[in-house]
């Protein structure tokens, strides 16, 4: 792997030499935006947003140990501290980062799309698990600072590398594209999500599609049906994956089990993955194609897919006095809550449905209409009871007479909790959903006993 010496540093970063050149050569333990974590021969770097500035910060780097810093050009000598000026220190550290990732000789796959990163990210680093030592994006380091930081928290012994790329504004995703570098891009799909920093669905497919510009081999999922076509206009290969047309990879059978759990019978190999609904088994699918072409061994990627679970969040699921609790409050957009809407109405059987929604946030222009679609898609399934918060509160307000007392709104998550937890039936099924900002699990004290945990994670 890359050693980080002034001279790799400097290499990495366009420069000649550090200022000062100093003797000896220093040698960077590793790469650090965050004195609060760095240690003893740290290479610093001197990150700027909107309200820091890491070169406020330089004197308490050196206090922690920090061996070098990369800084904007112009900052004042650091004593004992070796000093990279550079342009742009966010650019800075995507160019550390992509020399790192020039060490990992396997596959480095990139993968994006409106909904399902995560989930495709972990099924796609078990998957490559049965033959490589994966290094995979953790939490939701999917941001231009994350990205790099995720590269460069590679260990050593990293023979392939899943990354996350994530957007919220024009042109991220083929910055991220340029430091990551990828052998194998893939696009979960394509619908509306952050529109407030791309403007329509179709600014989104533009910023997606990014990703797959001159990669050798693309995958990617069938909404919208035009997603394989667009990605054929610039990528190598392209593999279309899913359950159905348009897809030109497809399940020999897939189906969902009494908990909506996925079951797909691929290549005469069957698989049964403890996430839940047909969006992760669109999911599952475009791991299956990145097998298929990679030429893995499928009996051993079956099992491996089998034992997969996701971050906090995601389709949480606890079974608690009778009821089961489903948290999927990790974050929503039109897509997401429809998938999650009708995962739960294909499990529910004759048990009451009890649905706890906050706003879908950064849609712009679309958000009433949006909330207002969703909102149909709600009441449409007859729910015992409903709650709402932001956004939902107005668009559900049309459909107030059909639901009558079965309509509770409230000013935040925790309030709605309070309010609905005595008015849930017996044996039901509640979904929380609602966009990070709106912080839907903060009901999930007045829904589950104290200390409660999941029983199980299937989305």
């Amino acid at each position: 792997m890359t050693r980080w010496t002034g001279a790799t540093v400097a290499a990495a970063l366009g420069l000649e030499a550090p200022a000062p050149a100093p003797a000896p050569a220093p040698t960077f333990r590793a790469v650090s935006t965050d004195t609060r974590s760095l240690a003893g021969g740290d290479l610093f770097v001197a990150l700027v947003g909107e309200r820091f500035d890491g070169h406020d910060y330089l004197d308490a780097a050196r206090q922690a140990g920090a061996a070098g810093a990369v800084v904007r050009r112009g900052t004042a000598p650091l004593a004992g501290v070796v000093l990279f000026e550079v342009d742009d220190t966010l650019h800075a550290l995507g160019r550390l980062a992509r020399a790192r990732r020039r060490d990992v000789a396997g596959p480095v796959v990139a993968i994006t799309g409106t909904n399902g990163k995560t989930a495709t990210k972990e099924l796609v680093a078990r998957a490559l698990g049965t033959r490589w030592r994966v290094h995979a994006t953790r939490a939701n380091l999917n941001n231009e600072v994350g990205v790099p930081l995720t590269i460069l928290s590679a260990p050593d012994d990293a023979e392939a590398l899943v990354v996350e790329a994530g957007a919220s504004v024009r042109g991220e995703i083929a910055r991220l594209r340029n430091i990551i570098e990828p052998t194998v891009a893939m696009i979960t799909n394509v619908s509306a999500g952050h529109l407030a920093g791309f403007g329509d669905e179709t600014d989104v497919l533009t910023e997606k599609l990014a990703l797959v510009a001159r990669v050798p081999l693309a995958i990617v999922g069938t909404t919208p049906p035009t997603l394989g076509a667009r990605a054929r206009e610039t990528a190598g290969r392209v593999v279309c994956a899913g359950l159905d047309a348009p897809a030109d990879l497809r399940p020999d059978r897939w189906g969902l089990d009494g908990a909506g759990r996925v079951e797909v019978r691929f290549r005469n190999v069957p698989l049964h993955v403890p996430l839940a609904g047909r969006h992760q088994a669109e999911n599952v699918m475009l791991a299956l194609a990145l097998a298929d072409a990679l030429a893995l061994d499928l009996p051993p990627v079956a099992a491996a897919l089998a034992s997969v679970d996701l971050p906090s969040g995601r389709w949480e699921v606890s079974e608690t006095r009778g009821r089961t609790v489903i948290n999927d409050a990790y974050n929503a957009n039109p897509a997401s809550l429809l998938a999650a809407l009708e995962t739960v109405h294909a499990i529910r059987s004759d048990r009451p449905l009890v649905i706890l929604v906050g706003s879908m946030l950064e849609l712009g222009a679309a958000t009433a209409a949006a909330h207002a679609r969703c909102a149909d898609a709600i009441v449409a399934l007859d729910p015992a009871l409903v709650g709402a918060v932001g956004e939902f509160v107005a668009a559900l307000a049309p459909s107030r007479t059909r639901l009558d007392a079965r309509l509770v709104t409230a000013a935040d998550a925790a309030a709605l909790g309070r309010a609905v937890a005595p008015r849930i039936p017996d044996r039901a099924i509640v979904l929380l959903k609602g966009s990070r900002g709106t912080r839907m699990e903060r009901a999930l004290p007045y829904l589950l006993p104290s200390g409660e945990v999941p029983c199980s994670t299937t989305s």
